[in-house]
């Protein structure tokens, strides 16, 4: 998802203007909820600037169902963990779905947390 950069500049403003002026106000039994709107306003501003691709999922999978590679990749993802809950990944196969896994878990964690850093 990409949205134009002053949309994406007026969602980080109200955010911060947010955590600035309003969230040091909001009485401490609705402080972790005034945590979670912050963050939430965070994430969605990170997505919205087109930070987080997703193409490495999307070309692994392909590479992983080629006869599908036309399938969206939703259903994709769906094929891959119905495969693996079944036993269906032997070494090779587990080794490419590793592949497939690492980008998408590596650009959620960025997209959630960008100051989280992972070994993946």
């Amino acid at each position: 998802m990409s949205l134009p950069a002053d949309l994406v500049d007026l969602l980080e403003t109200a955010r911060e203007l947010f955590r600035a002026r309003l969230q040091p106000a909001v009485p401490a039994e609705l402080r972790f909820e005034a945590a979670m709107i912050a963050n939430a306003m965070a994430i969605v501003a990170r997505a919205a600037a087109g930070r987080v691709p997703g193409a490495a999922e999307t070309e692994g999978l392909r590479r992983l169902y080629p006869e599908a590679a036309d399938a969206p990749v939703e259903t994709l993802r769906r094929r891959l963990v119905a495969d693996i809950r079944a036993g269906r990944m032997d070494a090779a196969g587990s080794r490419l779905a590793a592949y497939v896994l690492r980008p998408r878990v590596s650009e959620r964690l960025a997209l959630s947390d960008p100051e989280y850093r992972t070994g993946l």
